[in-house]
């Protein structure tokens, strides 16, 4: 999600960077991977699973995630799925809340570099110099 920070002061803008920066405690304590549930089906043909409409074994929980370039899975037992839900949506709340710090940062950056340009109308041809028309380097 873009946001436009125009209509923003510089006031507030800081003030929401020291928000999210304090929020950021808040959910440090979180799991980096996204819980997923599934059901299979076992290929026995006598199987409940093998029935039009059965929804198949399960549900069985995995934590999914990268690590190193590869994609990492551990199952959840059915007794934490309720915290690793929590500490999975916790993780997905950090990483929202650090994008948003880095757009804030973005535009604190971007009105700090304009305000350290004295002039920022373009420079007509005239102005810039340069090389005369067809006039070659010499070499």
């Amino acid at each position: 999600m873009v946001v436009v920070f125009e209509q923003w002061s510089a006031a507030e803008l800081e003030a929401e960077r020291r928000r999210l920066a304090e929020s950021l405690a808040g959910l440090s304590d979180f799991t980096p991977a996204s819980l997923h549930e599934e059901w299979r089906r076992c290929g026995k043909p006598t199987c409940r699973c093998a029935r039009p409409g059965d929804p198949g074994h399960g549900p069985r929980h995995r934590l999914v995630r990268r690590q190193a370039g590869r994609v990492v899975t551990r199952q959840v037992p059915a007794g934490l799925v309720a915290e690793y839900r929590e500490r999975t949506g916790r993780w997905a709340d950090f990483q929202q809340a650090c994008g948003r710090l880095a757009e804030v940062n973005a535009e604190l950056d971007r009105r700090r570099l304009l305000a350290g340009v004295p002039d920022r109308r373009p420079v007509t041809d005239a102005e810039k110099g340069g090389s005369k028309p067809g006039s070659t380097p010499a070499g």
